[in-house]
């Protein structure tokens, strides 16, 4: 990687056709991170729910697909992780939009130092009914299964599917729903990582771990709700940048 390269994050966008206001922020975002230096990478969740990668009419998918395009044809770098709620996407996105589909976690040398990514949601081990859920849902079966049926039946057990999700948050404590903080710790030993940068619990933070007698840094990227946020890091400096 050139040394000069600006490194971008971003996570949990969580697009939907109704939210028109942060299609256009998003949109916005991409023509301003076109330059040939720069490398995006969002960490997950970039769409509200995916359900394959043969539902190409979905007016959403027509107007951002092209747009990470054009980020590309640009000189810009893309690389995407799946979320826990578009984890279907697959490798005809990449055909679609040049960009590089990771598997999560996974570890760049970020401006010298080793650098774990992840959604996130894997670390959240004390949330045991999730971590059950998650199990099912990502077995060959079960995607197949679902991929079988016709994309407006999916669309509607999606929807179903985020209802149920966010009437079960409603009863769980927050932080059961938190990443555990041995998990995130075991991590950085497994992966033997400097810094770890994720998203999913929608908690916007930069916190300390102090591992074998070394402090090791974790963020957590925000999610789009009430404004975007990114984090950049330009050589050895890292930023925020938020907008409306």
């Amino acid at each position: 990687m050139m040394l000069n390269t600006k490194f971008i994050f971003i996570a949990d966008l969580h697009l939907s056709p109704s939210e028109t206001v942060k299609i256009d922020m998003f949109l916005r975002f991409l023509k301003e991170c076109s330059e040939k230096r720069n490398h995006l990478f969002i960490l997950g969740d970039l769409f509200d729910y995916w359900v394959g990668d043969d539902d190409l009419d979905n007016p959403l998918h027509q107007r951002i697909l092209p747009a990470l395009r054009n980020l590309t044809y640009a000189g810009a770098k893309l690389s995407m992780m799946r979320g826990n709620r578009d984890f279907l996407i697959s490798e005809r996105l990449s055909e679609l939009t040049e960009a590089h589909i990771l598997p999560d976690p996974f570890v760049i040398d970020l401006h010298g130092k080793r650098t774990l990514l992840s959604h996130g949601d894997q670390w959240c081990t004390d949330d045991e009914e999730y971590q059950a859920i998650r199990s099912i849902v990502r077995t060959n079966q079960w995607v197949n299964d679902f991929l079988e049926l016709p994309i407006p039946e999916r669309h509607d057990r999606a929807q179903g599917y985020r209802q149920k999700s966010n009437a079960a948050k409603q009863t769980k404590d927050a932080e059961i729903m938190d990443v555990s903080v041995k998990t995130v710790e075991d991590a950085f030993k497994t992966y033997n990582c400097h810094r770890i940068i994720h998203g999913h619990t929608h908690r916007h933070a930069h916190h300390q771990h102090l591992i074998d007698a070394q402090i090791r840094e974790r963020f957590v990227l925000s999610d789009w709700s009430d404004r975007g946020q990114a984090l950049i890091f330009n050589n050895s400096d890292y930023s925020d940048q938020f907008f409306t």
